[in-house]
C-alpha cells in the first residue's frame, strides 16, 4: 500500500496534518490507477480545509476519528498557501466541489461512482445534472445522507453491492469523517472521498463563492455570509486557532515541513523523518542562491528581491577580517526590514544591496526568512555586535580602523571607546561628514586621508540608505584605491552603532532583540522620528512577505557582484 500512496504526491506537515501535494489532473490519474489494481485496499481521502486541520490539532477525539484517512488533500486556498509556506509546490487547492465537477467532465468510463450524502432532493438534482453533463459517467448507486442508525447496515450493503471504484461522501464535517472511521474497514473496495459541500454546489442547491474570492482565500467569508448562525463558531474560533498555531509552528520549525515521499502514519503526532528518507528542497519562496566570491561560497536568501546573506555573527566576522587582507575594496550592508523596504522604493538601492560583498541579516525577520528557506545556521548579525566582534578579532592581526559618520565628535569618541575595550586596537582616523553628500573637494580630502592611513576597515554610520549609497559610490568610483597597499579595505555600514556604543542611544534589552522586538523598543525611545517609518515599513513588509510566501507575487533577485 505504501508504494501506491507514494504516487499520490509528496506530503508536507501543516500543524499535525500531513497534506498531500497534488492537483485535479494528477489526483484523477492516481485514483484511476489505484482502483484498477484489484489488490489495492480501501483508500480514504479527506478533502481538508483550515477548519479540519485546526480541529485535528486541537481536539484529540476528532484527531482519532480522522486517523483512518490515508490522504489529506488541501481543499482550501489558505491551507494551500500554508502548505506552500511549509515547503509544498502545490499551485492551487484541490477544492472538493471543483474536483467533483472536474471528475464529472473527465472521469473515464472505466471508473464507477457511488454517492452517499445530502438530502434526497439535492441528491436527485446532483445525479440529474451529472447525467446531463456526461452521459458516459457511470453511477453505480446512491443513497441520501438522512439515514438513522437502523439503516446503516443497509447502506453499507448497498455500497458493497455496487462495487463502485469511488464512493463520494457528502455528509459534512464531522459526520463524513465519523462514517469513514466506523465503516472504512468494512467497505470491500475502492476509494472513499469526503467532499462535503461538493454535493450542494454541483447539484445547484447552494451557490459557491465567486472564483475571485476562491483565489483570494475568501471562500470561508462568502459561506459565512450565507450561513452566519451555523458557521460563526467554525470561522471565528477555528480560523484564529489555525493562524495562531501555524505561526507558532513556523517560529519553531521554519519552512521545512518534513516533506516525505512515503506514507505518513497520521496518528503519530509531529514526526521526524525516518532513517533513509531524505527531505525535499523547500519551495523557493525565499530561494537560496549561491554566489561564488573568490574561493568562498556565499549563499543568499531572496527577501522581496534583496539577497540576504546566510550567515551568523561568527562566520560573518571571519569573512570580514579575511576579506580585509585581500588587495581590493569591498563593502558590506547590514540590513533589516528598513533596508529591504527602502529597496522596494528604490531599484538603485536594491541593486546596491545585491552587489555587496555581503548583505548580512541585521533584523530578526531576515533571520526567520533565511531559516524558513532552509538555512538553519543563520543567526542575526546585528550591526553594533558585528563592529565589536570585528574589532576584537582584528587586534591579533593588527588591522586598522577608520570611523566615518555621526555628529561632531562621535566618530573620534567611538574610536577611543573601542581602544579602551580592546587594548591594542589600531584606530588610524575618523571623519565627521556634513549632513549632505560630500562635494568634490571633501571627497578628494577623504580619499587622500584613506591613502595616507591605509585602514583595513572603514566603518560608516550614516543611516540607511545614505550609508549604502556612500559605500557603493566609494567602491565603484575608486576601485584601485588599495592597489598599492599590502591589504584591502572593507567598508561596513553600521548605522546607529555609533550612537549606541558612545551611549547616546539606549539599546534594546537582549531578550527584545532576540525576539524581533528591537523596533518596538526604539519606537518607545524615538516615537516621533520612528513611528512613520515603522508603521509604514512593518505593515507593508508583512503583507509583501505574505504575497511572496504564497506565490501570489514574485520578487526577482539577481546577485550583481562587481566586475
Amino acid at each position: 500500500m505504501v508504494s501506491h500512496l507514494q504516487n499520490f504526491g509528496r506530503k508536507v506537515e501543516v500543524l499535525s496534518t500531513f497534506c498531500t501535494e497534488t492537483n485535479c489532473e494528477q489526483l484523477h490519474r492516481n485514483l484511476e490507477e489505484y482502483c484498477q489494481d484489484p489488490d489495492s485496499p480501501v483508500l480514504a481521502i479527506d478533502f481538508t480545509n483550515v477548519h479540519i486541520v485546526a480541529m485535528r490539532d486541537s481536539e484529540s477525539e476528532f484527531r482519532n476519528i480522522t486517523s483512518k484517512a490515508d490522504l489529506f488533500i488541501p481543499d482550501s486556498t489558505i491551507l494551500t498557501w500554508a502548505s506552500r509556506i511549509r515547503g509544498s509546490q502545490m499551485r492551487e487547492s484541490v477544492y472538493g466541489p471543483r474536483f467533483l465537477s472536474y471528475m464529472i467532465e473527465e472521469s473515464s468510463p472505466q471508473l464507477t461512482h457511488f454517492f452517499l450524502g445530502a438530502s434526497e432532493d439535492c441528491l436527485d438534482k446532483l445525479l440529474s445534472n451529472i447525467r446531463e453533463r456526461n452521459p458516459n459517467f457511470k453511477i453505480a448507486g446512491s443513497h441520501h445522507g438522512y439515514f438513522g442508525l437502523e439503516d446503516e447496515e443497509k447502506v453499507l450493503k448497498q455500497i458493497n453491492k455496487a462495487k463502485a471504484d469511488l464512493v463520494w461522501i457528502g455528509l459534512g464535517t464531522p459526520k463524513q469523517q465519523e462514517w469513514i472511521y466506523r465503516f472504512k474497514d468494512r467497505v470491500e473496495r475502492g476509494a472513499l472521498l469526503a467532499v462535503g459541500f461538493a454535493f450542494d454546489v454541483n447539484a445547484g442547491t447552494k451557490k459557491d463563492s465567486p472564483a475571485w474570492m476562491q483565489k483570494c482565500g475568501l471562500t470561508w467569508f462568502y459561506r459565512f455570509t450565507q450561513e452566519p448562525m451555523r458557521l460563526w463558531e467554525r470561522y471565528t474560533h477555528y480560523n484564529f486557532l489555525f493562524l495562531s498555531r501555524f505561526w507558532e509552528q513556523l517560529l519553531r520549525d521554519g519552512l521545512n515541513g518534513y516533506v516525505f515521499d512515503t506514507q505518513i502514519p497520521q496518528d503519530e503526532g509531529n514526526l521526524k523523518p525516518p532513517s533513509g528518507v531524505s527531505l525535499t528542497t523547500p519551495f523557493p519562496i525565499s530561494e537560496q542562491i549561491s554566489v561564488r566570491k573568490e574561493e568562498n561560497l556565499y549563499s543568499r536568501t531572496n527577501v522581496l528581491g534583496v539577497g540576504i546573506s546566510s550567515l551568523n555573527l561568527e562566520n560573518a566576522t571571519e569573512a570580514l577580517v579575511t576579506a580585509a587582507e585581500q588587495p581590493e575594496i569591498n563593502y558590506v550592508t547590514v540590513t533589516g526590514v528598513h533596508g529591504v523596504m527602502e529597496s522596494q522604493r528604490s531599484s538603485e538601492l536594491k541593486r546596491i544591496h545585491n552587489a555587496s560583498f555581503l548583505t548580512v541579516p541585521d533584523g530578526m525577520p531576515m533571520v526567520w526568512m533565511n531559516k524558513w528557506s532552509g538555512s538553519e545556521e543563520t543567526a542575526r548579525v546585528y550591526g553594533p555586535d558585528l563592529l565589536l566582534a570585528v574589532a576584537q578579532k582584528s587586534v591579533e592581526r593588527k588591522q586598522k580602523h577608520f570611523f566615518f559618520g555621526g555628529k561632531k565628535g562621535i566618530a573620534k569618541e567611538l574610536g577611543n571607546c573601542l581602544k579602551t575595550w580592546f587594548p591594542g586596537l589600531v584606530v588610524v582616523g575618523h571623519y565627521c561628514p556634513p549632513f549632505r553628500p560630500l562635494d568634490a573637494s571633501e571627497e578628494s580630502a577623504l580619499i587622500d586621508e584613506l591613502q595616507r592611513t591605509q585602514p583595513h576597515f572603514l566603518w560608516v554610520g550614516l543611516s540607511t540608505p545614505k550609508q549604502e549609497k556612500f559605500m557603493n559610490h566609494l567602491a565603484s568610483t575608486y576601485p584601485g584605491l588599495t592597489k598599492d597597499w599590502d591589504h584591502g579595505l572593507v567598508l561596513v555600514g553600521v548605522g546607529a552603532a555609533f550612537d549606541f556604543h558612545t551611549g547616546r542611544l539606549a539599546q534594546a534589552p537582549r531578550w527584545m532583540q532576540d525576539r524581533g522586538l528591537e523596533w518596538f523598543f526604539r519606537l518607545l525611545v524615538e516615537p516621533k522620528r520612528l513611528f512613520p517609518r515603522y508603521f509604514k515599513n512593518n505593515t507593508t513588509f508583512m503583507w509583501s512577505i505574505f504575497l511572496q510566501m504564497t506565490g501570489l507575487k514574485s520578487y526577482h533577485f539577481e546577485h550583481e557582484p562587481k566586475a
